[in-house]
């Protein structure tokens, strides 16, 4: 049993549970019931499901879902709804980050603030790809309105040799992960000669794989045996390192850094090629690299208004590990940026070139915090040339077409779950203007900015106080 026992996972379960109970009334939420209504009246709707805006729009939410879409004064407002006034406002469906990392039970306090901290940037859908054997569990608290949160998918921990160690091992692996309750297996380092195995085993279960490429797999194999997704571009750059050039038997570094003066661009069209004849999607996380290469100083980033809302063990973290990256030989500034760039291209062409993309920004991993990361993110993907409403399709119908619920949230129609932004200014000009809120819902319920904010400020006077008595 590669994911321990079903007794020791339902053991877990229900300490996530009780941690979470005890972790204060800030961290329940009101599930949506049929009586709740809510109607946003006169707004200008950005339905995603094309680049258009529905202006003077009425969106009606009941029970958690959108019950009607229409022109103002054709569709009829209950009598019993909570009616927000959206006019002169943007009302968009809310974002995913497909990439990011929700804490085990250990800190419930922390758990709590990450969960708000994405719901107060509009982030609804979190893929959760930090494996624990609480987070079936929080997945379906959140889902039943117990815990306030984004709805999560989540992946198994992360598949090693010692969970996985043998090619005999990955059936019985599979079936404990998806007994656990897990969405997806989440790839790490399993060994080359297990992969196939794996794979197999996966698609036969209908589970989604994806995550790291291992090392020895390669990006070929990879997309040869259709492993749902590959996130940060693994291995993508050393796919474009000809075969015949000469590496002087170096490790490839970080994400490709230490072969990135070998990279040949003239091989992204056929990487696009193989890339959508697998049909694999791509998670670029261009801000794990960004962050790290950014020649901001480490004071800068550390020094941005939203660390106010992390531990210090986390931010002290941050910091130890950018001094450690600027210490290698292989990720001096020169081949940084390098990396950077062509990390940048690759996401325009794959793009371009129809490959399936996803927002995703790996928080909270260097300087991610949680939720405002997105932003830092959807910038890096317009930077790389994505217009605002190209990137904000890979955030929000994007993901939902990625975990096969394209009817059922990531745009703007009757049925859909009502996860939304109001904004007070048009995405689709400047993606900046996705921080200008006037309020998120989630599963229905209505959070007004001024709430989001006293509760935001709470979590940074809390981490304030740590901060000083530690």
């Amino acid at each position: 049993m590669t994911w321990g026992s079903t007794h020791r996972i339902r053991g877990l379960r229900r300490a996530v549970a009780a941690l979470v109970l005890c972790a204060g009334a800030t961290a329940t939420a009101q599930p949506a019931s049929e009586g709740d209504v809510v109607a946003f009246v006169g707004a200008r709707v950005l339905p995603m499901d094309r680049e258009g805006e529905l202006a003077d729009h009425t969106v009606v939410v009941r029970g958690g879902r959108i019950a009607a879409v229409g022109p103002d004064g054709e569709v009829e407002v209950p009598a019993d709804a909570h009616r927000i006034d959206a006019a002169g406002r943007w009302l968009m469906p809310g974002l995913a980050e497909m990439h990011g990392h929700v804490p085990g039970p250990d800190d419930a306090q922390y758990l709590e603030d990450v969960l708000f901290l994405y719901v107060s940037n509009g982030v609804t859908t979190v893929r959760n790809m930090a494996g624990h054997a609480s987070h079936p569990d929080l997945r379906d608290r959140i889902a039943a309105g117990q815990v306030l949160g984004p709805q999560l998918t989540v992946a198994t921990p992360w598949v090693t040799p010692e969970r996985v160690p043998d090619a005999a091992a990955a059936e019985g692996a599979v079936a404990a992960a998806r007994s656990a309750g897990f969405d997806l297996i989440k790839l790490g380092t399993v060994a080359p000669e297990v992969y196939p195995a794996l794979a197999q085993a996966a698609h036969a279960a209908d589970m989604p794989f994806g995550g790291h490429v291992p090392d020895g797999v390669g990006l070929v194999a990879a997309l040869d045996a259709r492993q749902s997704s590959i996130d940060h571009f693994d291995r993508y750059l050393e796919f474009l390192v000809p075969p015949d050039a000469d590496t002087g038997e170096r490790d490839p570094g970080f994400f490709g850094s230490a072969w990135v003066h070998l990279a040949d661009p003239g091989r992204l069209p056929e990487a696009l090629a193989r890339t959508l004849a697998a049909g694999t999607w791509n998670v670029p996380t261009l801000s794990l690299v960004e962050h790290l290469a950014s020649p901001e100083s480490t004071e800068a980033l550390i020094g941005r208004p939203e660390m106010r809302y992390m531990p210090r063990r986390v931010r002290d973290g941050w910091v130890r590990s950018r001094t450690e990256f600027a210490a290698r030989e292989d990720f001096q500034p020169e081949a940084a940026q390098r990396l950077v760039a062509l990390r940048r291209q690759m996401l325009k062409v794959l793009h371009d070139g129809g490959a399936p993309i996803a927002l995703g920004s790996d928080a909270p991993q260097f300087f991610n915090v949680p939720g405002f990361s997105i932003h830092h993110e959807l910038a890096m993907m317009v930077a790389a040339g994505l217009t605002p409403y190209e990137a904000l399709v890979t955030g929000t119908r994007n993901p939902a077409r990625m975990l096969g619920r394209p009817d059922d949230f990531g745009t703007i129609a009757p049925g859909r779950r009502a996860d939304l932004i109001l904004l007070e200014a048009d995405p689709r000009a400047d993606i900046a203007h996705l921080q200008r809120r006037a309020g998120v819902m989630v599963a229905g319920r209505w959070l007004p900015e001024a709430d989001i904010q006293r509760r935001l400020a709470a979590i940074a006077a809390r981490v304030e106080r740590e901060d000083l008595s530690e």
